[in-house]
């Protein structure tokens, strides 16, 4: 029996809140964080491809409280790191080696969220059942491809 409650939606649109997080990264960059506004339809089309069971759900869950810590941390560096690009810009607002370095920093933070969304995604998937891997697969290498929201 499948289960289609909130948990498993929200555990299911955070998901793939990160990976349009990762598929953006160069909007990370400017301050934008897409993982903290999960597109739905998006989340609907995962939702209706993977049926969670209650086992699942539970599991999803866990994987997903882990990540929500991570994420929040690294997007805290990336707003960091976007201050100081500003900061940088506002001293000398031209390219600089100051705005060169703070756009390094953006660039490594707004990288390390999409690695850890990465391995989240990973994690996500290898918590379903086998039979349920190629149907999230799709949609995952979709959105991927095709920027699907």
């Amino acid at each position: 029996m499948t289960t289609h409650g909130s948990g498993g939606r929200l555990a299911i649109a955070s998901v793939f809140g990160a990976l349009i997080g990762m598929v953006v990264a160069g909007g990370l960059a400017l301050g934008w964080h897409a993982t903290r506004h999960p597109p739905s339809a998006l989340h609907e089309r995962l939702h209706e491809a993977v049926p969670l069971d209650a086992r699942e759900q539970a599991a999803l869950d866990a994987k997903e409280r882990a990540f929500s810590a991570r994420r929040a941390e690294i997007e805290a560096q990336l707003q960091q790191a976007n201050e100081r690009l500003a900061d940088a810009i506002a001293t000398d607002p031209r390219w600089s080696p100051q705005v060169e370095v703070a756009t390094q920093q953006v660039e490594r933070a707004a990288g390390d969220l999409q690695r850890a969304s990465l391995v989240h995604i990973f994690e996500m998937r290898a918590g379903l059942e086998p039979q349920h891997r190629a149907a999230y697969d799709k949609v995952l290498l979709e959105a991927l491809r095709h920027g699907t929201r």
